[in-house]
């Protein structure tokens, strides 16, 4: 099962506004997704505009790209979009006040399943949160949901770069960029946790530039997911690149 958790839509201030649920699936299928995680920053009040569609293919899951006080980037990832929108209203409370009409590229909206503009949002959801890691982590596990750090060894917004190490926490996934070396592991990684390659699409072009490959019998259950996480991570124990496009990972300089 080939799949891409690590997708923005337009909600996200940093995301282009062609990114519609729309735009996203019939991307997402053109490129062979199986299964997409659809997120934004801070907010998931776009994930009831792909439930509406009811499409058959490919499978969604739902999200917050959460950043903590420390100003590092988590990806929650939840079943249901009720859910994902409930744990993201929860963030949305926890942001730094900072208003979007300070910021002229942040527009924000939410839409339906025809990308209809239904609502712009008032606070900047490129600011930080008051919720620390450990917290995080806990709360997204109280919720059901996957706690997966984003792009740890990216030089802004990762793990390294804000806290300058991996903390031995129960995250179900690490996501490494494709510069990091799986051979050399440098960070002792490996093993851990499954390290997972998702694409953070921002636009339509880079949707599944990146990929992760679980066993093809994974569903949505969180539940399946999480056991299929386990699987990669010992996987991955043994063979640096299992479960990731290992050419495409060697070719980047």
């Amino acid at each position: 099962m080939k799949v891409d958790l690590h997708i923005h839509t337009c909600l996200s201030p940093c995301a282009d506004l062609r990114m519609g649920p729309r735009t996203i699936l019939e991307r997402a299928r053109a490129v062979g997704l199986d299964m997409i995680g659809v997120v934004d920053h801070n907010c998931a009040r776009n994930a009831s505009a792909f439930a509406a569609m009811h499409h058959p293919a490919p499978a969604c899951i739902y999200g917050v790209e959460v950043t903590t006080v420390e100003e590092l980037h988590v990806l929650a990832l939840f079943e249901s979009e009720r859910t994902a929108i409930e744990f993201g209203n929860s963030v949305y409370q926890r942001l730094v006040p900072v208003p979007t009409h300070a910021l002229a590229e942040a527009v924000q909206p939410v839409v339906n399943e025809h990308e209809e503009v239904l609502e712009l949002l008032g606070q900047w959801l490129g600011a930080p949160t008051e919720w620390p890691l450990s917290d995080l982590c806990r709360a997204i596990h109280d919720a059901d949901g996957l706690c997966i750090p984003s792009h740890v060894d990216r030089p802004t917004h990762g793990l390294w770069s804000q806290l300058g190490y991996v903390p031995d926490l129960p995250f179900d996934a690490l996501e490494v960029t494709p510069k990091y070396d799986l051979q050399r592991d440098p960070a002792k990684l490996r093993g851990r946790w499954a390290l997972i390659l998702s694409s953070d699409a921002h636009c339509p072009e880079e949707i599944g530039r990146w990929w992760t490959e679980l066993p093809s019998d994974t569903g949505i259950p969180i539940a399946q997911l999480r056991a299929a996480l386990r699987e990669l991570a010992s996987a991955q124990a043994r063979e640096p690149f299992a479960g990731l496009p290992v050419r495409g990972m060697r070719d980047v300089t």
